[in-house]
């Protein structure tokens, strides 16, 4: 579509930017701000002075239950979705909510949940979702994929997800294990699929 039939391009334009500058790749800001692949991709070499990463974005539909971490962040990130979604009456995922609850996040995780070890190394982000992540599990959530979850016991707010055979469900705090090295542990959906698919000794 020309930028000249669009009666919105200025707004979709700034939003591109936005989007761009917090680390999107073009086929996010030409889904959300509806433009064509050239049109995002030179859009994205103004804006960062190179060219744009080859390769497919995240798809990992199990990411956010990977790592007690990856939880905690995923469901971080999606809660201020939700909450943001809500207040504002938005029916589905677009770039402005997508802006605006990663630029709460990336504030959060950087004053809270960010490793201080990290810190001392001066790098550009210290939490490991970073907005394309983001954008795809919005669209596991809105799918259906993704369910929220209330622990029991620390009454936390967290990920769970549908498999085939039994729902993975492991609060990222409670479930947590130290190790006799100090490593803190995190029951993984495969282990906790292989042994829900042990055959019980009679």
């Amino acid at each position: 579509m020309n930028f000249k039939s669009r009666p919105n391009i200025g707004a979709d334009l700034l939003l591109a930017e936005r989007l761009i500058q917090l680390g999107a790749r073009p086929p996010i800001a030409r889904q959300l701000c509806q433009l064509t692949q050239k049109q995002s991709i030179d859009f994205f070499k103004a804006i960062q002075g190179q060219s744009p990463k080859q390769g497919m974005l995240p798809h990992d539909h199990q990411w956010a239950i990977r790592s007690a971490v990856n939880n905690i962040h995923a469901a971080l990130f999606l809660s201020m979705v939700e909450d943001i979604r809500q207040r504002l009456c938005i029916p589905k995922s677009n770039a402005t909510l997508l802006v605006a609850a990663y630029e709460i996040y990336s504030t959060v995780a950087s004053r809270i949940l960010t490793n201080p070890q990290a810190l001392q190394s001066h790098s550009k982000q210290q939490w490991p979702l970073d907005i394309n992540r983001a954008w795809y599990l919005i669209s596991l959530l809105s799918a259906g994929n993704l369910i929220f979850m209330l622990c029991e016991r620390c009454h936390a707010r967290y990920l769970g997800m549908s498999h085939p055979d039994a729902a993975f469900s492991q609060c990222p705090i409670c479930d947590v294990w130290t190790d006799r090295s100090g490593r803190r542990r995190w029951v993984s959906a495969k282990s906790k699929k292989l042994a829900l698919n042990k055959p019980i000794a009679r």
